[in-house]
């Protein structure tokens, strides 16, 4: 999104717990998200990254980190130019915030649907020319879970042999909000975001594609600290579980990008997401309840395993 965001998510993999991340392909900073992470990688081949010794600590399996697609239809330009949809579009030609976007996706028509699969498989495709070999897909404001975007997604996992997706149908989302201060209005979201999340995740589990066990964050991003993760680690059932965190650099006029629609609503928040993931006492946290660090491209069915570039 902007070199604060992508600062920040290499200070997670550096310093912190982070093992896994996604880029958005029309995104501002995507070139040197894509240069950081091949810096990344190099140190993590080479040991000498300097959380090493906590990645250990929580037996993590010493294989490359995930890197993902982040789908995106609601924030930028789209990669595909005029041939997307100026109906999906605002009036300055960039895509539609998500609550606008989705009752056009409802009665969206069959060559649209066609534009849209384009698109998502534009964004892939970007990210493919330089090099990267994406272990997953997700989607920028869950926008995978929509209608029509979710129908297309077996599709674009088999075709560019992609064997994860996230599936973010979250447990226990009256525990980790009401309890914590959340709003409301958060909670109400975080069902809404279930009931799609439900249906998207009979849709993967019809396609034969990996995800994890459970998923946590629909309702928390920008504010999840140590307290929300232990209320959310003593309710989970055990298997891979994947946590959506949102760190960031705090930002300045150079690093922060409004251009475009690129302004980021969690600017603020990143920082202490950060401060959380590179924090020794959520290594004491995970350590204690014998929690190790995993790799979504684990689940992935051998199908549909790309070999690491």
């Amino acid at each position: 999104m902007n070199l604060a965001v992508n600062q920040g998510i290499l200070a997670g993999f550096l310093n912190g717990l982070l093992t896994s991340t996604s880029v958005l392909a029309n995104a501002p900073a995507l070139l040197s998200a894509l240069d950081a992470w091949r810096d990344l990688s190099r140190l993590q081949q080479t040991g000498r990254l300097p959380s090493a010794a906590n990645r250990n600590r929580l037996g993590e399996c010493g294989q490359p980190f995930d890197l993902g697609v982040h789908l995106n239809l609601t924030q930028g330009r789209p990669v595909t130019g005029r041939r997307f949809p100026a109906g999906l579009l605002d009036a300055n030609g960039r895509f539609l915030s998500v609550f606008s976007l989705l009752p056009r996706l409802i009665a969206v028509c069959a060559r649209a649907r066609l534009a849209i699969r384009d698109e998502l498989a534009a964004q892939i495709e970007r990210v493919l020319e330089h090099g990267a070999v994406p272990t997953h897909l997700n989607g920028h404001q869950y926008v995978e879970m929509l209608p029509v975007v979710a129908g297309l997604m077996p599709q674009l996992l088999e075709q560019y042999r992609i064997g994860t997706v996230r599936v973010a149908w979250e447990r226990g989302l009256t525990r980790t909000t009401m309890r914590h201060r959340f709003q409301p209005a958060d909670w109400c979201l975080a069902q809404v975001k279930r009931l799609f999340a439900f249906d998207f995740l009979m849709r993967m589990r019809r396609a034969a594609v990996g995800y994890p066990d459970a998923f946590f964050g629909t309702a928390h991003a920008g504010r999840i600290d140590l307290n929300v993760l232990r209320q959310f680690i003593d309710s989970t059932a055990g298997g891979l579980t994947e946590i959506g965190v949102h760190p960031g650099e705090t930002t300045t006029g150079e690093t922060r990008s409004n251009a475009d629609g690129w302004d980021d609503p969690l600017a603020a928040l990143r920082p202490q997401e950060l401060q959380c993931l590179t924090s020794p006492e959520l290594v004491d946290v995970l350590f204690n309840q014998q929690i190790d660090l995993g790799r979504l491209a684990e689940l992935a069915p051998p199908g549909l395993r790309r070999a690491a570039a």
